[in-house]
């Protein structure tokens, strides 16, 4: 078991919503920590695209990036054959940015909105701005409302 599975096993969403500290030292385990990624495309779409998508699942209507603290648990909830990358949280977490995302998914799993994602990088989260619905409207720097 990881550092990082220890971490997990002895903590909980409560804590980590009421303790700053905890919820610092968390985002920190987690950007030094590796993880499995389920991805959408095989090798030959990859190089096609130079790049990967990683697989989300539906959550209240709100696509989430899948996330997985190790392989056994990807395993678990992966079909079986499920292409996967292992990356270190520091380097694929900015890739989040603006998304949800999902660690473990299950009952014991943990969700993160972009504000979570955001707070973990230690940047601030600034939601994008909806617009005033006026077809065609595109807001700029002049825009008054």
């Amino acid at each position: 078991m990881s550092d990082f599975e220890d971490m997990l096993a002895h903590t909980t969403p409560e804590q980590l919503a009421g303790d700053p500290i905890a919820r610092k030292a968390f985002s920190v385990a987690m950007l030094a920590s590796d993880f499995y990624l389920p991805v959408e495309e095989n090798e030959k779409k990859q190089a096609d695209k130079s790049g990967i998508s990683l697989q989300a699942v539906v959550v209240n209507n709100t696509p989430h990036v899948v996330i997985f603290s190790s392989e056994e648990r990807m395993n678990a909830f992966a079909p079986s054959g499920t292409r996967f990358a292992r990356a270190n949280g520091g380097s694929f977490f900015p890739s989040l940015m603006g998304h949800h995302a999902i660690l473990n998914p299950g009952p014991a799993g943990l969700v993160f909105t972009p504000e979570d994602i955001a707070e973990i990088l230690g940047k601030d989260f600034t939601p994008p701005h909806q617009g005033c619905g006026a077809p065609g409207h595109v807001h700029g720097p002049g825009c008054q409302h």
